[in-house]
């Protein structure tokens, strides 16, 4: 009987945790007009070749990618605006990501200075928005990498607690069977 019971909870142990060493997360960033970024298995490993379809928040659809050999796009979308990107991983994984691109810039500046023979461009304050705008996405990606691959990790209590699941139900699996064979006596 414990033997049993052993093997069985071996097999579903074994059946339990490949299911989230392959959970797919897809991480997304504006880098200038750009949306850029990678899908990843939680266990490793990046999806070669998988479909991403953009759409609008409406779910109009603006266009369908393939990701490259490391898992990565790019899209230049149609306009500024918010998209969702959803990423298809096969075998019934998928993930998305909601991602804004028309963010408008945090630049206040003064009162324009408007001397009769400006050497100043009329843009300026829109070309550093924008230049602020890219070094800071490029200082965060690595953070905001790091962040979501660890979101994504197998944590202890995780674990605990599907051996707990495992194990009550085995236990109520033990008490049914002991009911049954004590009412057939």
């Amino acid at each position: 009987m414990i033997r049993r019971f052993a093997v069985t909870l071996a097999a579903v142990i074994c059946l339990v945790l490949p299911a989230e060493a392959h959970r797919l997360k897809l991480f997304a960033q504006v880098t200038g007009e750009t949306i850029a970024g990678y899908g990843f298995y939680i266990g490793g490993g990046r999806p070669e070749g998988a479909e991403i379809l953009v759409t609008k928040p409406d779910g109009t659809e603006i266009g369908r990618l393939k990701t490259g050999k490391d898992g990565d796009f790019n899209f230049t979308p149609p306009t500024p605006g918010r998209y969702r990107l959803t990423l298809t991983g096969g075998d019934g994984h998928f993930a998305s990501v909601d991602i804004s691109t028309d963010g408008t810039p945090a630049v206040t500046s003064p009162a324009p200075v408007t001397p009769s023979t400006s050497a100043v461009p009329a843009d300026l304050d829109a070309r550093i928005a924008k230049a602020v705008d890219a070094a800071v996405a490029r200082q965060i990606r690595p953070l905001m990498e790091a962040y979501d691959a660890a979101e994504g990790r197998v944590r202890f209590n995780d674990l605990i607690g599907g051996l707990g699941w495992i194990m009550g139900l085995a236990g109520l699996w033990a008490w049914f069977r002991s009911r049954r064979s004590g009412h057939g006596s």
